[in-house]
């Protein structure tokens, strides 16, 4: 009887990291994508990330006092802010290429 507790309890604990390192697995294989501009350097780079980030959370900026500052939250608020963030990029001369990181 103890002999099959221990052989449930390990079976359980067995199945649990199973469940934690899968997903893990699949982010490793997803392909990863990056922004890429000829003849940048790292400075730039942070310099226009940082721009086109304050662009979108202003483009995204609800009154919290507002009468509608419920509209518009969550998965849809971060959604409009990236596609902001990716036009600003686009509008800077960026492209959002593979990585060879990720194939």
């Amino acid at each position: 009887m103890k002999k099959r507790r221990i052989f449930v309890q390990r079976t359980i604990i067995a199945l649990g990291v199973l469940a934690l390192l899968a997903p893990l697995t699949l982010v490793g294989c997803a392909q990863q994508r990056q922004w890429t501009k000829r003849g940048l350097n790292q400075a730039e780079f942070d310099q226009d990330t940082a721009r086109c980030k304050r662009e979108a959370a202003k483009a995204t900026y609800q009154d919290p006092f507002a009468y509608d500052a419920g509209q518009g939250q969550g998965l849809e608020r971060t959604m409009t802010q990236e596609k902001v963030f990716e036009q600003c990029m686009y509008s800077k001369g960026y492209r959002l290429e593979n990585s060879a990181s990720g194939r």
